[in-house]
């Protein structure tokens, strides 16, 4: 008895200490009831009758995936008081009909206003009227940390709850055309099939986030996107019915410290470096060359490839940027500062891109290595293509290819370049073609599935 009166005791003291030095934390958390009250009614249940599609032959499942039900269910939440929606791309994706059911009851067919693959957002439209609508919050300014809440319908669980925290931001979890831009909020308020497409709100009842994948190896691990990022898409795709990106041209790879003492330059300096560059394009229009550390684009210091990446694709067609870089003549030379401007253009086609058959037959793309990257890489002229993207739901993202890898070999045949690599896959007769790849440091033994269309 003196033992559990010592532990109860210490226990009320502990609640009485965070009581005193953290008021407001246990005011904020006493109930989330009047936030669920005021914004339950801005969600909606969106239910698809899906196309039939062919069974897959099944595998080992993806390190982050969308949490897509069979049954066609996600979530969603009202941005137009006339019938606007959110949700995911990747819950309207291939559907037949569309249906809409408010948190009355009241069920809608919806039609598609505007798709972006590329950020996994979808906007809806439904015959409703004065319907209640939600407030964007602002993400940038979002701490890890904070409470947040999401409601949607995980497992057909209409309007379900969820409570956790902010457990990390700017994740970059997918590698497919640079999806989200490496901006991923991710928390551990439970999101499950069916939360996709969801809103992810803060403690002021303002949406910060978009449901939309979760972590096929563990618990507590939910991903959204950010709410600046999804306010923008939403923008054009009402304006537009697409999201019109901006174009510079070039290839480019992230400065790390050992790249830059490997250049010739401090170990602290940060920016993207140019792998390559289209010759017709902005960048090449503007001075920029292969080699060139960008530092500055407008008013941003640049550190990372993916924010240099949604600072062009959210540029207008046509706007002139300045921008500053680093140059140098010679390996030895001294680096050099310069100034560009670069006039945005309008990106080509991706029908037109001489990948685009590869990239929906194996989901894979590749290019030639860069100069610098031979030279980093240990590589041998003529020798290697790079892989530049995977889908995470392809042939190539089953296999364990990644993004970066440097394959040597196909169907035991030297690769010499992105053309030669076509080929080799053209002509492959066998189901599976085995790969020599380069990752890092390791050489690995892979094998593609060759699933004929």
């Amino acid at each position: 008895m003196i033992v559990r009166h010592h532990i109860f005791r210490s226990a009320t003291l502990l609640l009485a200490g965070l009581a005193l030095s953290c008021p407001s934390l246990l005011a904020q958390t006493s109930s989330f009831a009047p936030l669920v009250k005021q914004q339950r009614d801005k969600v909606v249940h969106i239910s698809i009758k899906a196309k039939a599609r062919p069974r897959g032959r099944g595998g080992p499942l993806p390190p982050f995936r969308f949490p897509e039900p069979r049954q066609g269910m996600g979530s969603g939440f009202i941005v137009g008081a006339k019938g606007l929606i959110v949700t995911n791309h990747h819950v309207v994706a291939g559907s037949g009909e569309i249906v809409v059911v408010l948190s009355s009851g009241r069920r809608y067919e919806a039609q598609v206003v505007g798709v972006d693959s590329q950020t996994d957002l979808a906007l809806l439209k439904i015959d409703g009227t004065q319907l209640p609508v939600i407030e964007f919050g602002d993400s940038s300014i979002l701490e890890v940390g904070d409470w947040v809440l999401a409601i949607g319908n995980p497992l057909g669980l209409d309007y379900s709850v969820t409570a956790g925290i902010v457990s990390a931001k700017g994740r970059n979890i997918f590698d497919l055309d640079n999806l989200a831009y490496g901006e991923f909020i991710q928390t551990d308020a439970a999101i499950n099939p069916g939360n996709s497409g969801g809103p992810l709100f803060n403690l002021k009842g303002q949406v910060i986030g978009v449901n939309t994948a979760i972590s096929s190896r563990g618990q507590g691990i939910g991903f959204a996107l950010p709410s600046n990022l999804v306010a923008e898409v939403v923008r054009q795709l009402r304006e537009h019915g697409r999201v019109m990106r901006g174009w510079m041209g070039v290839v480019i790879q992230e400065l790390n410290g050992e790249l830059a003492l490997m250049l010739g330059l401090p170990e602290r300096q940060r920016g993207v470096l140019v792998e390559e560059i289209v010759a017709t394009g902005p960048a090449a229009a503007a001075g920029i060359e292969e080699g060139d550390v960008l530092t500055r684009f407008g008013g941003t210091r640049l550190e990372r490839v993916p924010q240099l990446q949604k600072l062009v694709a959210f540029s207008k067609f046509g706007s002139a940027v300045r921008m500053t870089g680093l140059r140098r003549a010679m390996e030895d030379s001294p680096w050099e500062k310069l100034r560009f401007t670069v006039r945005i253009g309008e990106p080509p086609s991706t029908a037109a891109t001489p990948d685009a058959p590869l990239l929906r037959r194996f989901g894979l793309a590749v290019r030639e290595p860069s100069q610098a990257l031979r030279q980093g890489m240990g590589l041998q002229p003529g020798v290697g293509v790079l892989v530049e993207k995977v889908a995470p739901r392809g042939p190539a993202a089953g296999t364990g290819l990644r993004e970066g890898d440097v394959i040597l070999e196909a169907n035991r045949r030297q690769v010499g370049s992105r053309a030669e690599f076509h080929k080799i896959l053209r002509e492959a007769r066998n189901d599976r073609v085995p790969l020599l790849v380069k990752r890092d440091r390791q050489v690995l033994y892979l094998v593609l599935p060759n699933r004929k269309p």
